[in-house]
């Protein structure tokens, strides 16, 4: 479909209201992922407030003027700064974000600033992006399911599919019945596994995303775990495989909708400052700065305005099979996809079991044993997780309250991390011959690894129940 002169218009200011395109839509999404990230570890991330305070106001320059592409570079490279500092990083949605940040960079730094600005730029760093990232949602997907093979979430009784569901029946009025609990662990391979190759699949792609968005902006409503920045850095990924012919048609048919472009730009513009007003003034960041931390009382219908218009755009869109042709081609940037799913191979590996797509699987490898029905950890491979330790009491200036209570089972590189962050930390730990206390004599296996894997190995708590409830 052809729409008129909304695509050939002549070089405009990129504040200037112009159509949305490809890489738009990429800005505004990463854009709300990155505003709420920014305010989320603002208590914790130990940098200056009014640097969260500067990124969130770039992240909302980015809301209101898609087309300011550079917003989009400059949370990249912002992002991938501060993941590197603090890591190692538990979190799995800051982890995917950590490696579609690197893809955004190495772009930005390949392409961007190397090449001389023409009309089809904005579509060239668009497919750049694009073909490596979108691999990203494959591998999360793929240990998505895979992790979660494990006896423990197929078990409704501590199913981690089973809490969302009663998490979510509390907000909907839903029953709490059997049958619902058995529907949410199927489902969630189902899904999964429908999104995973129907997005890949340009006669099913369509499919693929009817399927797959509801299912992450439903888990965004349950308020778990603060879900909403999850399912967002997800829709960011959902856009990369959107075909350019597609947004085409899609703003097309808003323009007949609008009665023609100006009017269409105008209300665009319109809505878009009026949701950026609206949250400052809801959220208290219009007087008080210390209050950009999102919460899910205040977040939620937010998540809903821009998750459901995004859906609802991307049905109007694909409502055709669109072109095979591909735009994407293999090159060095697909390493960083690559390495993605090696991060995710970790707990087989026996490396980390934290920041390795395992959230809410009820995965368990630690320790020589497992709960997965195909293998634990792989023979010939580290040895990090074999060394749990029970530690019966802290003692020193200082101690973590995530490990503060008697009888709690950690890994004993996680322990040794403690120890060496904590001078003059002393633990007591549960021995078969009785309790015994690191000291002076105690080999710190944390501070012999060496700087990478300092900043790569992190463990959860380890959880010898059986059945194993659902954690993060």
């Amino acid at each position: 479909m052809q729409t008129g002169s909304a695509f050939r218009s002549p070089p405009r200011l990129l504040t200037a209201p112009q159509p949305i395109d490809r890489l738009g839509i990429v800005t505004l999404l990463s854009s709300l992922y990155f505003l709420q990230v920014w305010g989320l570890i603002e208590p914790t991330s130990g940098l200056p407030p009014f640097f969260h305070y500067i990124m969130m106001g770039i992240s909302l320059a980015g809301i209101l003027i898609p087309r300011l592409w550079q917003v989009l570079g400059i949370n990249s490279a912002a992002f991938v700064a501060y993941y590197l500092l603090h890591s190692p990083l538990a979190s799995n949605n800051q982890t995917t974000a950590f490696f579609f940040a690197l893809v955004v960079g190495a772009v930005y730094l390949t392409t961007v600033f190397r090449t001389p600005r023409h009309g089809d730029m904005r579509e060239s760093v668009f497919s750049s992006i694009a073909g490596p990232a979108r691999w990203i949602l494959a591998g999360l997907y793929f240990y998505g399911i895979y992790h979660k093979i494990n006896s423990d979430f197929l078990d409704p009784v501590v199913s981690c599919a089973v809490v969302l569901y009663r998490t979510l029946a509390g907000h909907v009025y839903l029953e709490d019945f059997a049958l619902g609990h058995y529907g949410a662990i199927y489902l969630t391979f189902i899904v999964e596994a429908i999104a995973m190759v129907a997005l890949f699949i340009p006669r099913l792609k369509r499919f693929g995303m009817m399927v797959g968005l509801p299912f992450h902006i439903v888990i965004g409503f349950t308020g778990y775990a603060y879900y909403k920045d999850f399912s967002t850095i997800v829709l960011v990924l959902y856009a990369l495989f959107l075909p350019k012919q597609a947004v085409d048609y899609g703003v097309g048919k808003i323009m007949q909708f609008a009665g023609g472009e100006t009017r269409m730009l105008w209300i665009g513009r319109m809505v878009l400052i009026l949701f950026g007003a609206s949250y400052l003034i809801t959220s208290g960041m219009l007087w008080d700065l210390s209050k950009a931390v999102p919460t899910h009382s205040g977040f939620v219908w937010y998540f809903a305005v821009y998750s459901f218009v995004f859906y609802a755009f991307v049905m109007l869109s694909m409502h055709k099979p669109q072109n095979t042709r591909s735009d994407y081609k293999l090159n060095w940037l697909y390493i960083f996809p690559a390495l993605f799913f090696l991060n995710g191979m970790s707990p087989y590996l026996g490396l980390k079991t934290e920041g390795s797509m395992a959230m809410f699987s009820n995965l368990h490898t630690e320790g020589g044993q497992t709960n997965h029905l195909i293998h634990g950890r792989l023979p010939n491979t580290f040895t990090y997780q074999e060394d749990p330790l029970t530690l019966l009491r802290l003692s020193g200036p200082q101690f973590n309250a995530e490990y503060e209570p008697a009888g709690k089972t950690i890994v004993r590189y996680e322990l040794d991390r403690l120890l060496s962050r904590n001078p003059g930390m002393v633990a007591t730990l549960a021995s078969n011959s009785g309790p015994f206390e690191t000291g002076t004599d105690w080999v710190n296996t944390y501070d012999a690894t060496n700087r990478f894997l300092q900043k790569f190995l992190i463990f959860k708590p380890v959880d010898f129940a059986r059945p194993k409830t659902c954690t993060h």
